[in-house]
């Protein structure tokens, strides 16, 4: 398991999928995440994620602990990140290993495009 796959299982516990239809998913989130976010740096994710082309926008808001994802449900397929916020911590793993081992090279290309 690699270190990324690691700290995104870790932070699922603080998070749980409140709606989500193909290409859309809001995520609702426990301030503790907050907390936790903070050491993962994910603000730099966050940025690096609006330049990765299958996630099309993000709306954060810290009031109502909600995110909402738009992607690219032909890239990103729906029922992975259904397991990936699964109670079941294999299928999670596996959703997790899975979505990495598909978008890298996706992300990777696009980081390299920008260069």
């Amino acid at each position: 398991m690699t270190e990324w796959t690691s700290e995104v299982l870790k932070l699922r516990q603080w998070v749980h999928v409140a709606h989500h239809i193909p290409g859309r998913i809001r995520l609702k989130f426990n301030s503790t995440l907050i907390t936790q976010m903070a050491r993962f740096k994910a603000e730099k994710a966050m940025e690096q994620a609006t330049q990765f082309p299958p996630l099309k926008r993000y709306q954060l808001n810290t009031s109502s602990n909600s995110l909402i994802l738009e992607y690219d449900h032909g890239v990103i397929q729906p029922d992975l990140l259904d397991q990936l916020f699964s109670p079941c911590e294999q299928q999670a793993s596996n959703a997790c290993t899975t979505l990495i081992t598909t978008l890298t090279p996706i992300y990777q290309a696009g980081v390299n495009h920008n260069e």
